[in-house]
């Protein structure tokens, strides 16, 4: 009962606008207080915190966050666009493409895809409209892009996504790697749709040819050895990431370690874009952004640990299985309840430790079920009223949200369409396991 109490009063302190980790708090501590503590204590929910804190997967993503911070400071992504301009920058569609991936890959390494929005829509979006293209279709593409690439990993929505799976159905049901493989096929999928309608885009919307062509010209004339030898060090860093973790070279968090190394080495030393001290700002401004995320997802898996407590597990469980009686049905129900629930907040943290139990209990596939629940989270950010992707957009292209919006809606249901058919047959991606 304290449990649906507990329920009842987040809803309601996050819907008047306390922040997430606040609402946790004071919904963990007021019922402990109102039961004088004889349910659960003060002590309890701090020894939760603490066994949720202690994780491989917080360093993971402290880390990548880090690293993102330090390649955008460090302009290397400023060098892979001009590799592919230099290549491709006859096609009409290149520096748009060049944009969408640009896009995709600070989601991959980034903690936040609001963050990657704002930061790659204020480089690249003034760009591409210099480049005469659409600012409104482009600025909805940015914010697709942004958003989906945290299902592409070494992905914040995965790390998140499984500390919550330990927590609520316990160890050795799915390992991170076997779900960085499969969110690899299913957001690669995704972006390769973003990436179609880029091009079928710019079969009407070539830009402005005339400057096009002198960017261009100004790269090749630099001439291809000068371009590669000065992008090829920022095109080995997700070589060497990814290539790392998928080799299992490294685990997770150690490819993350890496990945710092790797990015600080070569905006120090190599490119010499990046001063010492800005690079310790960099690092301390990361660590204070991902204190939040790492709270919240440690009030996350004690929740989890409430339910359990409270002997609500099995009666959630019941419940929704009588509600949606295939699995076919909880699966849809599941995506449909998320993708609703996106409209106004970020519900993963509540939803898993409820939900992934009784995917359990249906057989169903608990690596492709959460990675299907972490790509609908991530791309919920895309729909108002909670879409704070549109919200952070729309001042860098300097249009107004709702007129981004009709642009993204139809791009936000081809990845929810894709996303559903690999949850509903997870073999599609399963192969690569």
């Amino acid at each position: 009962m304290l449990a649906l109490i507990f329920i009842l009063m987040l809803a309601p302190m996050l819907l008047m606008g306390l922040p997430m980790v606040a609402s946790y708090g004071l919904a963990f501590v007021i019922p402990s207080l109102a039961t004088g503590q004889s349910v659960f204590s003060l002590a309890d929910i701090v020894g939760w915190l603490c066994s949720a804190a202690a994780k491989d997967t917080y360093v993971a993503i402290a880390l990548f966050v880090i690293s993102g911070e330090l390649m955008s400071k460090g302009r290397l992504t400023e060098r892979i666009f001009n590799i592919f301009g230099y290549l491709f920058g006859n096609s009409r569609s290149c520096f748009p493409v060049v944009a969408v991936i640009t896009s995709l890959f600070y989601g991959m390494i980034s903690g936040s895809g609001i963050a990657v929005v704002a930061a790659v829509g204020c480089m690249v979006l003034p760009y591409l409209v210099e480049m005469g293209y659409d600012v409104v279709y482009f600025a909805a593409m940015l914010a697709c892009a942004g958003a989906l690439g945290q299902l592409i990993p070494p992905s914040s929505a995965i790390l998140q996504g499984f500390t919550i799976i330990e927590a609520s159905i316990g160890e050795g049901f799915t390992t991170l790697n076997d779900q960085f493989k499969v969110a690899m096929v299913i957001g690669l999928t995704c972006g390769a749709f973003l990436l179609l309608m880029t091009v079928l885009h710019c079969r009407k919307d070539a830009g402005d040819q005339e400057k096009i062509q002198a960017k261009v010209k100004e790269l090749r004339d630099m001439g291809f050895g000068k371009v590669f030898f000065d992008s090829v060090f920022a095109l080995l860093c997700p070589v060497i990431v990814l290539g790392g973790i998928f080799s299992s070279i490294f685990s997770t968090a150690e490819a993350a370690a890496v990945s710092v190394v790797y990015a600080a080495i070569v905006s120090l030393f190599i490119y010499k874009t990046v001063s010492p001290a800005e690079m310790w700002m960099t690092i301390r401004g990361s660590v204070k952004a991902v204190a939040k995320l790492a709270m919240l997802l440690a009030f996350a898996v004690s929740f989890a640990k409430l339910l359990g407590a409270f002997k609500l597990n099995d009666v959630v469980a019941a419940a929704v299985s009588s509600a949606f009686g295939t699995p076919t049905a909880f699966l849809l129900g599941s995506i449909a309840i998320m993708s609703i629930a996106m409209l106004f907040m970020n519900p993963g943290a509540i939803v898993g430790p409820i939900v992934n139990p009784v995917a359990q209990r249906f057989g169903i596939d608990i690596t492709v079920f959460a990675v299907s629940q972490a790509g609908i989270g991530a791309i919920g950010s895309l729909t108002p009223p909670f879409g704070m992707s549109l919200y952070v957009i729309a001042p860098v292209a300097n249009q107004d949200p709702m007129a981004i919006c009709k642009k993204v809606l139809p791009l936000w249901f081809g990845m929810t369409l894709i996303i559903t058919i690999f949850t509903l047959f997870p073999g599609l991606c399963t192969w690569v396991l």
